[in-house]
C-alpha cells in the first residue's frame, strides 16, 4: 500500500505540473487552451468526489486512481488532470484575466468538468478538516478558493452545474487576520489563498490583504530567509495585487522575484506564481 500511495501522489503531482505548465504557456503567449480539454468537448462522469476533504494546504485531498480515464475510450483529460484543474482553481483563468479579458468559455468548460467530477466540499469543509486533524483555516482556504473558481466559471457564461452555482453563492466564514493567528501563521494561510490574487476578483480576503500588507511583506521576507521560495512567491503575488490596488509598496518585489526564479524549486507551479506576480506589477490592460 505505501508503494501504491506514493505512485498515486507522484501521478497527481505530475498532473498538476503539466496543467500549471499549460497555464504558464498560455500566460506567456504560447497559445492553446490553458487547461486540458477533450477533443469532443464532452464532460466526464459527475459526482466523483474527492474523499477526505481539504488537505493540509487547503487544497483538495487527492485520492483514488488518477489513471482512471475521465471518460471510457477518451485519452484526455485524465482524472488526475481534472483534479489538477481543481487544485489550480482560479489560476486556470489567469491568462485571460491578466490580459484584461473576461473569463473565457473554453477554459470554463474544462473547469466545469473538473468541478463536476470533484464537487466543492462547501459547508462540510470544516467538519472534514476537523476529522482530518488539520487546522481550521484549511477549511476556509478551500471554501474561498472554490467560491472564486465557481464565480469565474459563472462569469464566463458557460453552462454550469448546480454544484458550481451553489458554490458561487455560498459565502464562507470570515478569514482571521494576523492579530488572531499571528503574522507568521496568517501569512502562510494567505499564501495558500494566492490564487485569489488575480484581477477580476475582489472581496473580504482582498480587503484583508490590503489592510495587512505589512504582515504580507514580513511573511515574504521570512519565507525567503527560510528558503521557502514558493510561499515567498505567493506572498509576493499578494503584494503585487495590493500594489495594483493602490497600496504603497512595503517591499521591492523585482529583486525578490528574480531571486525566487534563480533559487526556487524550478517547478511550473512556482514559475506560474512568479509570472502572475510580474504581470500584475506591470499592470493589467483596461
Amino acid at each position: 500500500m505505501p508503494f501504491a500511495d506514493t505512485s498515486l501522489r507522484d501521478e497527481y503531482a505530475a498532473a498538476v505540473e503539466r496543467v500549471a505548465g499549460r497555464v504558464l504557456d498560455a500566460l506567456r503567449g504560447g497559445g492553446g487552451p490553458a487547461a486540458p480539454a477533450r477533443p469532443d468537448g464532452s464532460a466526464p462522469p459527475s459526482g466523483a468526489a474527492l474523499p477526505g476533504g481539504p488537505g493540509p494546504t487547503g487544497e483538495p485531498a487527492l485520492t483514488g486512481d488518477p489513471r482512471e480515464p475521465a471518460l471510457t475510450g477518451e485519452p484526455s483529460p485524465t482524472r488526475a488532470e481534472l483534479a489538477a484543474v481543481r487544485i489550480l482553481g482560479p489560476d486556470a483563468f489567469a491568462p485571460g484575466l491578466l490580459d484584461g479579458r473576461a473569463p473565457d468559455a473554453a477554459t470554463a468548460l474544462v473547469v466545469a468538468q473538473a468541478l463536476d467530477m470533484f464537487p466543492s466540499t462547501g459547508t462540510t469543509a470544516t467538519a472534514a478538516t476537523a476529522a482530518a486533524g488539520t487546522r481550521p483555516e484549511a477549511a476556509l482556504v478551500t471554501a474561498w478558493r472554490d467560491r472564486a473558481t465557481a464565480q469565474l466559471l459563472t462569469r464566463a457564461g458557460a453552462p454550469t452545474t448546480p454544484s458550481a452555482a451553489v458554490t458561487a453563492e455560498h459565502v464562507p466564514g470570515a478569514v482571521p487576520g494576523p492579530g488572531e493567528l499571528g503574522w507568521p501563521r496568517w501569512s502562510v494561510m494567505m499564501a495558500q489563498l494566492s490564487s485569489l490574487a488575480l484581477p477580476g476578483l475582489d472581496g473580504p480576503v482582498h480587503e484583508l490583504a490590503r489592510r495587512n500588507d505589512l504582515a504580507l511583506a514580513r511573511g515574504a521576507v521570512r519565507s525567503m530567509l527560510r528558503r521557502d521560495h514558493r510561499t515567498a512567491a505567493r506572498l509576493a503575488r499578494w503584494l503585487a495585487r495590493t500594489g495594483a490596488d493602490g497600496v504603497p509598496a512595503r517591499l521591492d518585489l523585482a529583486p525578490v522575484l528574480d531571486r525566487i526564479r534563480a533559487a526556487g524549486d524550478g517547478s511550473a507551479r512556482s514559475a506560474l506564481e512568479v509570472a502572475i506576480a510580474e504581470r500584475m506589477l506591470k499592470g493589467v490592460p483596461a
